[in-house]
Formats: structure tokens, C-alpha cells, sequence
């Protein structure tokens, strides 16, 4: 049914989340900001930081790029790296490729930034296609979902499925008319329950679920 096989990044391949809080926490003390709950902070990984940071504090445009730019510094320079691939992710990669799937990845993540933590964590060898996010952060995760198949050849939507954690995947998967399955073992959803909203195909509590799906 599948041709490509398209991930998400934070929370579905690689556990981010030490990274990506301390460099929260990192940039809401050198702004002066009030600090966050541990679960408020938990919803800054994978969407783009900029938008965040204005939602929890209402911030201007401007003060925005500043504290994004603290952020982004502060996360390449440091933390980038303070990531852990989710148990059997490497053999689920290997499994795709041995059946004949493309492998994509489409992250909110900056494309700069994903390309070089998956290629870190020896993931990038394994996909043919890696679409993040832009520098000003604008695109929408339809947007990165529409460009990674496109990058991929897939001339219709249903030739991919989406995996991913969160509403944002959910929501940009059926804006881009693409499958999604869901995974509770991430940042976002916590149980099928959570994902009822949304159309999806499947949850998968763990990666072994992943693969039972594809039969592989």
C-alpha cells in the first residue's frame, strides 16, 4: 500500500528532551522570564521554539527572533546532542529499507539542525529524504510533509504514511491528505484516547508496534 515511510523526529525517532529543556530553560533565565511548569515546558519540543515562546508569554515579533536567537545558540552550541535514539529505531530503519520502503523524515526541527543531529546519531544513513523547517520558522508542518514527498517522488499523498507524537503531525498529515499513525511513546499523545480526534490508521505504543503494522 506504502511506498515511503515519513517520520517525525522529536518523539518519534530521538528522545530530545534534555537538549531541547535545557536550552529552554537556558534562554528563559537569560531573558528574565518567569520560569515554566515541567509539563508547559514538555510542549516546546517539536514545534518551532519561536512560536512557543509567544504563546506563553505573548511576546512581540521582535522579542521573539531575540529570544529564539539566545535559544538556537544556545541549543546548536551545547545541547544538540544530549538526544537518545527510542529502543529499535535502528532496526525498524534497517527493516523499511530491507522491504523496499523510502524513509523521510519531516521535523519542525531546522532543517540544518536535524540533518546534522541525525547524522550524529547514524539515522541519516538511512533515509533517502530529510525536510525540517525554515531559518524564520513560517512553515507549517503540511508544508515540510508536502516537501519531503515531493523530494521523494511520490506522485499521490496515500503513497506515504506519517509517524508521529503530536497534534501538530496529526493536524499536518491530514492537511497534506497523507495517512498518519501515531505514537503514544513520544511528547504529545499518552494513549489511543488521545488520538481519537484525529483521523489516523494506527497507534503505536512502541516501536515493535511500528513494526508489527508493516508486518516486518
Amino acid at each position: 500500500m506504502y511506498k515511503a515511510v515519513i517520520f517525525d523526529l522529536d518523539g518519534t525517532l530521538l528522545d530530545t528532551s534534555a537538549g531541547v529543556l535545557k536550552s529552554v530553560d537556558y534562554t528563559i533565565d537569560k531573558m528574565g522570564y518567569s520560569p515554566l511548569e515541567n509539563e508547559v515546558k514538555r510542549t516546546f519540543i517539536g514545534p518551532p521554539i519561536k512560536k512557543s515562546l509567544m504563546k506563553q508569554y505573548g511576546l512581540s515579533e521582535e522579542e521573539a527572533d531575540r529570544a529564539t536567537e539566545i535559544f538556537r545558540d544556545r541549543y546548536k552550541n551545547h545541547d544538540l546532542f544530549l538526544a537518545k535514539a527510542y529502543d529499535g529505531i535502528y532496526d525498524l530503519l534497517k527493516a523499511l529499507r530491507a522491504n523496499g520502503y523510502k524513509i523521510g523524515v519531516a521535523t519542525l526541527k531546522r532543517e540544518d539542525y536535524a540533518i546534522e543531529i541525525l547524522e550524529h546519531f547514524n539515522i541519516a544513513e538511512h533515509c533517502d529524504v530529510i525536510c525540517g523547517s525554515d531559518f524564520a520558522s513560517k512553515m507549517t508542518k503540511k508544508d515540510v510533509l508536502m516537501r519531503c514527498e515531493s523530494l521523494m517522488g511520490l506522485a499521490f499523498s496515500k503513497e506515504g504514511i506519517l509517524i508521529g507524537d503530536t497534534t501538530s503531525d496529526a493536524v499536518g498529515a491530514f492537511e497534506a491528505g497523507v495517512d498518519f499513525m501515531a505514537v503514544t511513546f513520544g511528547f504529545g499523545f499518552r494513549t489511543d484516547g488521545d488520538v481519537k480526534e484525529h483521523p489516523h490508521v494506527f497507534t503505536a505504543d512502541t516501536v515493535e508496534d511500528i513494526r508489527a503494522f508493516f508486518g516486518i
